[in-house]
């Protein structure tokens, strides 16, 4: 029924005008940018009257029930802002519809679409006015060459590697570091050069690449440093051969969070273990513990995957607004924001911006603790 209730809030297009309070309605070092109301458009595929569609529905409405605490902390902050909310139906001819209203060309932000055929006629339309575009949930190319602002909150799958190994080369300075390639022929084959490639474009020192079979650890540590084991493959076998290692005086081993989905009868053996992934959320993090008291007051039940998502989004980029106005794209790029459910470090990389942060955590007791001691 919840869910119902947000697409039936959708059929049209909504705006909510967020207006500062009393207490926030003030001018920081006499700066006017505190007294503009921002225009932010949402486009998301809501699919309403779409039943065969209604996984994709459920995780928007969830996207957009992380958006709506979004505002209510942001309004609290003192943010002053027109949000206008579309449904896309993942269809392009309605985006193009949508953005043939000549309003559409004075606004400050535009978050989405979603899908590949939505997001080039969002290109195009963002090209010509200049106006930034952050794509949400994929990666998105910039297709048109121009020099607009083009953000991506999710790195290209050749890079999400190259990025864990930049981050693993500052995390663990003085280990010897090893990189095993992945064994299922089905899975990234590149994972482990990006790895390697990134790792030394931050350490200034080799990185290894083994087979685990005949290079293993064993034969490639060289008996003094600490030594980090990277996998990259997710599968089951990989995740026996890393608990194998982990057990080892002096080395670390890393891997997929998908080694946690597999069912074993007791989940300490991963005690120690470090995993990177673009998603975490711990359920004893404080941040988890305040949404979710938040969520359940607004909405009962508990928050998903991406209420995290859409929360995070809309606080960092309506933050940023509010902070540096429309240019704030300029002033996010190389530097590290911890968010709830990621970590955000926007780099610009050819003709548009996009997230080379990643989160490391570690499991202990049968708990997730986001590895902050390393980042």
């Amino acid at each position: 029924m919840r869910k119902i209730y947000f697409i039936l809030l959708l059929l049209s297009s909504i705006q909510l005008t967020l207006k500062a309070q009393n207490g926030f309605e003030r001018k920081a070092n006499n700066s006017p940018v505190f007294l503009k109301e921002f225009k932010v458009v949402l486009m998301l595929p809501f699919c309403i009257d779409m039943p065969e569609k209604y996984k994709v529905r459920d995780k928007m409405a969830d996207y957009y029930e992380g958006v709506e605490m979004a505002i209510e902390d942001l309004k609290k902050m003192g943010m002053n802002m027109s949000l206008t909310v579309y449904d896309t139906r993942m269809d392009s001819m309605e985006v193009i519809r949508i953005l043939s209203n000549p309003e559409m060309q004075k606004i400050d932000l535009l978050i989405g679409p979603v899908y590949d055929n939505e997001l080039i006629e969002a290109e195009k339309f963002c090209s010509i006015y200049n106006i930034p575009m952050v794509s949400p949930l994929r990666y998105f190319p910039n297709r048109t060459g121009g020099s607009f602002p083009l953000i991506n909150c999710v790195p290209p799958d050749s890079l999400e590697y190259y990025y864990i190994g930049q981050h693993a080369a500052l995390a663990f300075k003085n280990f010897q570091t090893l990189v095993v390639e992945n064994s299922d022929k089905n899975l990234k084959p590149f994972a482990a050069r990006n790895f390697k490639r990134g790792y030394e474009s931050v350490a200034g020192k080799k990185c290894g690449i083994i087979d685990g079979k005949i290079k293993t650890p064993t034969t490639e540590w060289n008996g003094k440093d600490s030594l980090l084991i990277y996998y990259t493959s997710k599968n089951g076998s990989s995740a026996g051969a890393a608990l194998d290692n982990a057990s080892k005086n002096k080395w670390v081993v890393a891997g997929s969070a998908d080694w946690l989905d597999v069912d074993r009868t007791n989940y300490n053996v991963f005690n120690g273990v470090y995993f990177y992934d673009s998603y975490c959320v711990p359920s004893n993090d404080t941040s988890y513990k305040k949404i979710r008291r938040q969520f359940r007051t607004k909405y009962g039940g508990d928050p998903q995957r991406y209420t995290f998502v859409g929360y995070d989004q809309f606080m960092f980029f309506g933050s940023a607004l509010m902070t540096f106005d429309n240019q704030f794209y300029k002033y996010i790029i190389d530097k590290n924001f911890r968010m709830v459910h990621t970590n955000y470090r926007f780099i610009q990389r050819g003709n548009l911006i996009e997230n080379a942060g990643t989160n490391l955590f570690y499991f202990d007791n049968y708990n997730l603790y986001k590895a902050y001691w390393r980042q």
